[in-house]
């Protein structure tokens, strides 16, 4: 018989596996959606939105981040039986893949090794692993469904699920491709979560992890090279402002507790505010008041790389026991300086300032 300490253990890695595997379905749900008229309908798509952002974005802007240079990148084959597959190598992963073209994965290269040095100024304390990361990316969802049936057992099941999009499986990511702008953004989200995995000692609570990876998806292009403006997510900004107007906001008090698993079952516009308020608590922590909490926050994620995570009272949010939801608030309080109540009530005017009066400035890409 399993001792209770076990069984709490299993439970949280299987909480931890889920809420990555449904953070990437709802993703994929925005970036499926089709209105009925692009120009009379207000319900623009995450891949129309992105466009609207690659547009703007295309001369340099002071505010945009991304590689100087294309990622060096060194080709073998891949056993693989379904078809032609490669291994794609670059300085931090692997690229499993069945894609053929190879403009097309040299930006994939581009766009994962330009994330990792992202990923990297949000806990610059990270020296990083030496053995590279992997990653499977296929040329259809039919080679991605076989992949993911003989490799994730039982959770397969919920990984079928998504209908656009990928998964995260301890420190290696899956997905397929869909379109160039939205298999490039999936591949950042997900890099983040396998950043994550693979550096960080403690555990972040899963609404900052997920707020953090939402930071990563609006990518546009310059030469060939990926350009970031972290500062801005059109998509998640409007579903942000579609959840104020329609009084269905989570809580701050409950979201800072909550994983992907809950927002299971609540309906599509319940998972959107969930995934947009993670957004715009991380975009918060970074921007409110000239960065009023910027150095705290920051703080905090380096502390959790390290292994260094409190909640006041020592460490207590090891990777290896999962995650505590009863310690977020007195972490958050530790760390932000300020009350849960004071920190919400400058959430929420933050929450109306970028979904309302600086809602504009969120479509300049």
């Amino acid at each position: 018989m399993k001792d209770e300490k076990n069984t709490e253990t299993e439970r949280q890695r299987d909480a931890e596996t889920k809420c990555r595997a449904i953070s990437s379905l709802c993703l994929s749900v925005s970036s499926s959606l089709r209105p009925s008229s692009l120009i009379l309908h207000p319900l623009l798509t995450l891949t129309l939105f992105f466009a609207i952002g690659c547009a703007a974005d295309r001369a340099p802007r002071g505010d945009l981040a991304g590689p100087a240079v294309s990622a060096p990148t060194r080709y073998e084959a891949w056993s693989n039986s379904v078809k032609p597959a490669r291994i794609v190598n670059t300085s931090h992963y692997r690229i499993f893949t069945t894609i053929q073209d190879d403009e097309f994965l040299q930006k994939l290269a581009n766009v994962l090794e330009g994330g990792y040095d992202l990923y990297r100024t949000m806990a610059p304390g990270v020296v990083g692993s030496p053995t590279p990361m992997d990653c499977y990316v296929f040329a259809t969802r039919a080679e991605w469904e076989a992949f993911t049936r003989e490799h994730t057992g039982q959770d397969a099941k919920l990984y079928l699920q998504i209908n656009r999009g990928g998964y995260t499986v301890h420190d290696w990511f899956v997905a397929y491709y869909i379109s160039p702008v939205s298999t490039f953004a999936v591949s950042a989200h997900e890099g983040w979560h396998q950043f994550v995995s693979r550096n960080f000692k403690d555990r972040l609570p899963p609404f900052l992890e997920e707020g953090v990876a939402t930071q990563f998806e609006n990518i546009s292009w310059s030469n060939d090279l990926p350009r970031w403006n972290i500062k801005r997510n059109a998509s998640r900004v409007f579903r942000l402002r579609q959840a104020y107007e329609g009084k269905y906001l989570w809580p701050l008090q409950q979201l800072v507790t909550m994983h992907a698993g809950d927002v299971v079952g609540q309906g599509f516009e319940k998972i959107e505010s969930f995934y947009s308020q993670n957004w715009a608590f991380v975009r918060f922590c970074l921007d409110y008041e000239n960065g009023k909490y910027r150095t705290r926050f920051l703080q905090l994620l380096q502390d959790t790389a390290a292994g260094k995570l409190t909640s006041g009272s020592g460490p207590n949010m090891r990777r290896v026991y999962g995650w505590n939801p009863r310690l977020v608030r007195p972490m958050l309080e530790k760390y932000l300086g300020a009350s849960l109540d004071t920190i919400n009530a400058d959430y929420l005017a933050y929450v109306k300032q970028i979904a309302f009066e600086r809602f504009s400035d969120q479509l300049g890409g």
